[in-house]
């Protein structure tokens, strides 16, 4: 009983003190409004403009803190978010080279894998683990003005690689994943149709910047996707450089993209 009366005496207190603090400030206010109609307009101007200055300086420095603010947060964000793929892809890359124990794969085998995989003009430091967005031939030639007549694809089955050929000579090559147990067709054929992206419903997969040479049916695409455009699966990605596919030509996301913008429909393709 004593305690709850020392509350209610508390909270008294408390609301008494709030009382107080809104009679100073109505007095203040009072105290304003008869300096307001005594002074002269010239007074009334300044301290007007002063206010105003004090009021828009308070609200950038509100502006300022909470872009501030989001800015640390999209930082932290984007290292945590990084943090988490890169974990995603070591494990991944385990998975792929079957370890049973589940460990996470050490950087020094990772680089042996890179190694095996990208020995192409790539810089380790960005794209360590995540090489397969990015470019896996270097500096991408530029193929304006050279004739669909002289353009020609040649995929290699055994080596993983695509080669692109402007008159006769090899002027860029890619790593690539071909179908596994040999589903990628052999012979010659030609491009003729592309998209941005697709999704197949039976697989459960789809991928972007798909360009056709048998119809629709067998594509040059990007790492398989998930339902949305680029919703990539990162496991997936990790694959290219070996046979992977259903019989498709998967490309890392950067070539698919060149390739889709690049490669005009009647290139020649040989597969081999």
């Amino acid at each position: 009983m004593q305690r709850f009366c020392i509350y209610i005496g508390d909270i008294m207190q408390f609301i008494r003190n709030i009382m107080n603090d809104i009679k100073k400030c109505i007095r203040i206010a009072a105290k304003m409004r008869n300096w307001w109609r005594r002074s002269s307009k010239a007074a009334r101007i300044t301290s007007s403009v002063l206010l105003a200055s004090l009021l828009i300086a308070w609200l950038c420095f509100i502006i300022f803190e909470t872009v501030n603010m989001v800015s640390y947060s999209s930082r932290y964000s984007a290292k945590l978010q990084n943090s988490v793929l890169i974990q995603r892809e070591k494990n991944a890359y385990s998975d792929n080279l079957g370890n049973k124990d589940n460990e996470v794969a050490d950087n020094k085998s990772f680089e042996k894998y890179f190694d095996k995989y990208c020995k192409q003009k790539l810089d380790k430091s960005t794209v360590n683990h995540v090489f397969w967005k990015h470019p896996t031939g270097g500096e991408y030639p530029n193929l304006s003005g050279v004739k669909v007549s002289d353009l020609k694809v040649n995929v290699d089955l055994k080596k993983q690689r695509v080669h692109i050929l402007a008159n006769g000579k090899t002027v860029y090559t890619m790593i690539m994943s071909s179908g596994m147990d040999d589903s990628t067709p052999h012979g010659d054929y030609r491009i003729n149709m592309r998209g941005k992206h697709f999704f197949n419903h039976e697989e459960k997969v789809g991928a972007d910047y798909w360009v056709g040479f048998i119809g629709g049916e067998y594509l040059f695409h990007s790492v398989p996707t998930r339902y949305n455009f680029g919703e990539y699966i990162p496991s997936e990605g990790m694959k290219l450089g070996k046979p992977a596919s259903h019989g498709c030509v998967r490309l890392s996301v950067a070539d698919a993209k060149w390739f889709y913008k690049n490669i005009p429909d009647g290139t020649a393709v040989h597969i081999r």
